[in-house]
């Protein structure tokens, strides 16, 4: 019984040590995938949007998402470098085509009077 607590002790510091070694680890390789960034990569931040690295600043990095849609992204948002043979596996049947351009005429829209002002102050003509 009096060797239980060493024995305790002993597992729990070696625990916390290579827990410790492991985010050490982790975080080198993030910062050296940070480090490596340059403009033309395709990367993928951590909530899942996939763009092309335009721009690297201190701290902050442009992601061209669509032709002509440039958005600032914090750096550490940046989760991984994809390759392109990665991103052909990602979508499989996906419609590569592009799509046709935009048409007035193929614009249904829907029945609004946007003559109209919006107003909080009076009740919908339905709520009579």
């Amino acid at each position: 019984m009096e060797l239980l607590f060493p024995i305790v002790l002993v597992v729990l510091v070696g625990f916390m040590f290579l827990s410790v070694r492991r985010q050490k680890k982790a975080a080198a390789q993030v910062q050296e995938m940070q480090d490596a960034l340059q403009p033309g990569a395709r990367v993928q931040t951590t909530s899942g949007m996939y763009g092309t690295v335009v721009g690297l600043a201190d701290g902050v990095v442009d992601l061209e998402l669509a032709p002509g849609v440039v958005v600032r992204w914090n750096r550490l948002a940046v989760r991984e470098v994809v390759h392109a043979d990665d991103l052909a596996g990602s979508f499989p049947g996906a419609d590569t085509t592009p799509a046709d351009a935009f048409d007035e005429d193929d614009d249904t829209g829907f029945d609004a009077d946007v003559d109209r002002p919006i107003t909080l102050d009076k009740k919908a003509d339905s709520d009579s």
